[in-house]
């Protein structure tokens, strides 16, 4: 992969790490499904903005729409939901270090798939270190943090819903990746709005801060950040762009750590890296740098 692909995705990652924090923040006046469906409503309108300012078509047959709109559902409203659900219970830091799953749920749903990515052994490999850091993360990691861990579990939810979703837009290759993200926020939206509106009822007028907030998740960690990972999502396919999660945990935990006093504790340390080795691992890059160093190492005066 390209590094100007790499450093894409960083950005991206290191965006969404924040977005836990912007989610701590809502939370303190909104329900958690009202925290999604007023997120991916910005977000839609943010996309749909865009697209009319720059002249795009976005006419599309209605059961292309319908099946973006599924997608929209995995991909926005059941994550954005169920992430600030959780975050009820556990801390951002812990939150962004659960999502981090998210390569590893690719790579066991896309190998299920039909048509999907075939799971290689190393990429296994990758999966049991995950599996073994949010194993660590649930326990150790909620116990120094009062994290519950069921609510870590079930934020392993958001995960799975990005693992669909990034099988379910392979389905729409060639689409324009603002056109795609304006319909599936919109479809994610109708969605959700009516479960936020039971739930919780209408939302209040948000005060300025809060606006802000609302705002920076909307526009900034939805609208443009999805429509850049479509973007580039032809070249660099749907498990290295998973990888943004390789950044976002370690995002989260910094500003959780900075704006709320959140407690870094051994096991969030260890659950990281042990999640983070995996996500190395299902890139290939640890792999293959241990095959060279294997394959130099037997040459014939390798060790002089």
């Amino acid at each position: 992969m390209a590094m100007r692909y790499w450093l894409i995705l960083v950005a991206i990652g290191a965006a969404f790490g924040v977005s836990f924090a912007f989610n701590h923040v809502l939370l303190a006046h909104y329900g958690p499904l009202t925290v999604s469906a007023l997120r991916v409503g910005i977000g839609a309108a943010g996309c749909w903005t865009w697209v009319l300012a720059t002249g795009r078509s976005a006419a599309l047959p209605p059961i292309t729409v319908a099946g973006i709109a599924l997608f929209g559902v995995f991909q926005f409203a059941a994550p954005f939901a169920v992430l600030p659900l959780a975050q009820q219970h556990i801390t951002s830091a812990t939150a962004g270090i659960a999502n981090a799953m998210t390569p590893a749920a690719v790579v066991m749903i896309s190998h299920l798939w039909p048509g999907g990515e075939r799971a290689t052994l190393g990429r296994l490999a990758g999966v049991a270190f995950g599996i073994a850091g949010i194993a660590i993360l649930a326990t150790r990691g909620g116990a120094e943090t009062h994290s519950d861990p069921r609510f870590v579990l079930l934020a392993l939810g958001a995960p799975a819903c990005y693992a669909i979703a990034l099988n379910l837009v392979r389905r729409f290759r060639g689409l324009d990746p603002v056109v795609l993200t304006a319909w599936a926020l919109t479809g994610g939206g109708l969605a959700i709005a009516p479960l936020a509106l039971a739930a919780d009822g209408l939302p209040a007028a948000p005060g300025a801060s809060t606006l802000a907030a609302l705002l920076a998740v909307g526009i900034g960690l939805t609208s443009v950040a999805f429509i850049a990972m479509y973007a580039i999502l032809p070249r660099v396919g749907a498990t290295n762009l998973s990888l943004v999660t390789f950044v976002a945990p370690i995002s989260a935990t910094c500003v959780g750590a900075l704006a709320f006093g959140e407690v870094i504790g051994g096991g969030h340390l260890i659950g990281m890296g042990l999640i983070l080795a995996g996500l190395v691992t299902i890139d290939g890059r640890l792999p293959r740098h241990l095959a060279r160093r294997a394959a130099g190492l037997s040459e014939p005066g390798s060790a002089a």
